[in-house]
């Protein structure tokens, strides 16, 4: 006895540590879990997350666990998701970056901690290429925008304010002269320029000032030539053909769809020689330089990326099946007689009659089953997804099967007198529910959106050709346009299918009898419903980049003469700095102001033709007609006539 205890002991231990190592690693796994749960109830949800990994990792099969580290996680990701933003909206960029990361890391579903990473990371690169720049295409494009090829810049020696005073009727073209010798400019003159007379006062103008108001007084326009030089012209189609330089640019898209771009262009500004390079995503446009600024700002304006939404979905469909079957059923419902010969095939013949009796008849009764049934049956469909769309565009999501059809067809082309055979194909049906969503973002933080919620069911079978089935499908479909604020949540339900079937079988006669009728017969009753709840969320998570000089409005001149911002910014000056758009529509202010103020009559180009012009009459030094050529302080230098 002594010498198999010691045995006993020993085959029974291991089954003993084992035991004691579960009961250990259950205890330290519920102990770890119930730490977890200390820390979430702390608001530590980092340590949380760790301690229900821990707990998870020991019993990797116990639901509760992992969906309390699903929770955690969830939370975890929010926490820092709040913490990001706050050093977003302090400035601190670096610890924002770190934060909306590890809010990816434990929620990757989290589109808002997503787009808010992106954005951070964007600023970061900006950031470090300012530091550091780098020829990318975006900033190639930011640095060329505002530059535009043009002809040689006009030079004048001042742009020193004069008064220019010819109280008579002047020929245009001494005025000219008289305005080239004031800034040193060289006047050259179209040979089919034909010459005007027409008094003028103006007062403190510049040499833009005068060049713009009696040009476009008489209807003449200029080009220069070089920085001391230009050529003046009757302001007319086939001269401006013949005098204004064109330039080709290439304009490389980004957001907008070359096609509708092009469209925009050729609606504006009229342009002719247009190129899509669709490759490329990018037009080639060949025009004049004005007119190719302006194309230039108005695809600036209109190549922006679309505004972007997460939609939260949540889908619910609601099976209810009814059954109550209770009363007698028959398990054939037909009384029968039948002659038993004693074996298959025995013919009856009229001699044999006489000799049949009660063991020859066979009489066939149906069997009595009584029914106590009762079902209920409820069924639930959940769905929730996260759908990011952008603006204009339409998502679908669709949940449930494909469907075969049968479809026949006959082969036609058989030869005359054969046989046609039936050929038989199948065509997949989507059967379940479809939604469509297609959003607009608003600029007052509200969506719209086009909706279509269709729910298709196969509702019962029909009997076609060939003995084959066609399926009978049941269609239930809404369209809506809705409204919402940014994170509004619209419920929508109401797609209720209700079927009703009500059968009853039974024994002729007896059946029909008040009360009693109920033994005798079988009560079917079947109530099949369904209902559909849906939630949209929207959450903008994008808006469009409109910025402050989109909605500027551009100044391009009048529709014969299309010129950015309406001055021609061909004279510059090395005193004063290059002529820039602000100056440009200042200047343009002034002359109409001015053209307003000339004496009537001066307003028309043709009020005063140089053909009356006496051809006797000596060219005179518009010195010797009183005319103020000299600036209200003085005009150092004289008015030299540049060569």
């Amino acid at each position: 006895m002594e010498t198999r205890r010691p045995a006993t002991r020993y085959r029974g231990a291991p089954l003993a540590l084992a035991l004691a190592l579960v009961v250990l690693a259950g205890c330290s796994g519920y102990k770890t879990y119930r730490k977890a749960q200390l820390a979430e109830q702390q608001g530590d949800w980092d340590q949380a997350v760790l301690y229900y990994l821990e707990a998870v990792e020991t019993y990797p099969d116990n639901i509760s666990y992992r969906a309390s580290l699903m929770r955690a996680k969830v939370q975890a990701a929010q926490a820092h998701f709040k913490k990001g933003k706050r050093f977003y909206d302090a400035g601190v960029l670096e610890r924002a970056l770190f934060e909306f990361r590890q809010a990816v890391e434990l929620d990757p579903s989290n589109q808002y901690a997503s787009s808010e990473l992106q954005k951070v990371v964007d600023e970061l690169r900006a950031l470090k290429q300012a530091r550091n720049p780098a020829r990318s295409i975006e900033e190639m494009k930011e640095r060329t925008r505002g530059t535009r090829a043009q002809p040689p810049v006009l030079d004048p020696r001042s742009k020193e304010p004069i008064d220019l005073i010819f109280p008579e009727p002047q020929s245009v073209q001494q005025i000219y002269r008289a305005l080239g010798k004031a800034f040193g400019i060289n006047v050259l003159f179209d040979p089919k320029l034909k010459d005007q007379k027409i008094p003028i006062q103006l007062n403190d103008v510049t040499a833009q000032d005068a060049l713009e108001i009696v040009m476009r007084t008489v209807g003449h326009f200029y080009k220069v030539l070089d920085e001391h030089s230009i050529i003046i012209a009757d302001d007319t189609p086939q001269n401006r053909r013949n005098y204004e330089d064109q330039v080709i640019q290439t304009f490389f898209l980004s957001n907008a769809e070359v096609k509708d771009v092009m469209t925009i262009i050729r609606s504006l500004i009229s342009a002719k020689h247009v190129a899509a390079n669709e490759q490329l995503n990018a037009i080639v446009l060949r025009d004049t330089a004005d007119k190719v600024k302006v194309a230039e700002q108005i695809i600036l304006s209109n190549d922006k990326a679309r505004a972007e939404v997460v939609v939260d979905v949540e889908l619910l469909q609601i099976n209810t099946n009814k059954l109550r079957e209770l009363g007698l059923s028959l398990t054939s419902n037909q009384f029968g007689v039948s002659l038993d010969l004693g074996g298959d095939d025995v013919p009856l013949r009229l001699s044999d009659v006489e000799f049949l009796n009660a063991n020859n008849w066979v009489l066939t009764v149906p069997s009595f089953l009584y029914d106590f049934l009762k079902t209920s049956t409820d069924a639930q469909l959940l769905a929730q997804p996260k759908v990011r769309i952008s603006e204009g565009e339409k998502a679908v999501l669709r949940i449930g099967d494909r469907v075969p059809i049968p479809t026949t067809t006959f082969n036609t082309s058989n030869v005359a007198g054969t046989n046609i055979v039936p050929i038989t194909s199948f065509q997949y049906q989507n059967v379940g529910i479809t939604i469509e969503i297609e959003p607009r973002v608003h600029h007052n933080n509200q969506v719209s959106m086009n909706l279509r919620v269709e729910v298709s069911n196969i509702s019962g079978q029909v009997e076609a050709a060939a003995g084959q089935t066609q399926p009978i499908i049941g269609e239930r479909a809404i369209e809506s346009n809705i409204r919402l604020q940014d994170g509004e949540t619209n419920f929508l339900a109401g797609l209720i299918r209700t079927d009703e079937i009500n059968s009853s079988n039974g024994i002729p006669g007896l059946s029909d009898i008040p009360l009693l009728g109920r033994l005798f017969s079988s009560n079917r009753r079947e109530n099949q419903r369904t209902d559909i709840v849906l939630t949209l969320t929207p959450h903008i998570i994008r808006r469009a980049d409109i910025t402050e000089q989109d909605l500027l409005p551009i100044w391009v001149g009048t529709e014969q003469n299309i010129t950015f911002r309406g001055g021609s910014p061909r004279i510059e000056s090395n005193v004063t700095g290059p002529f820039d758009g602000d100056v440009r529509s200042r200047v343009e202010e002034r002359l109409r102001q001015r053209m307003r103020s000339l004496p009537r009559g001066l307003q028309d180009a043709g009020a005063v033709n140089g053909d009356d012009e006496d051809e006797d009459d000596p060219e005179q030094d518009p010195a010797q007609q009183g005319i103020d050529l000299v600036p209200p302080s003085g005009l150092e230098g004289g008015g030299g006539g540049g060569g």
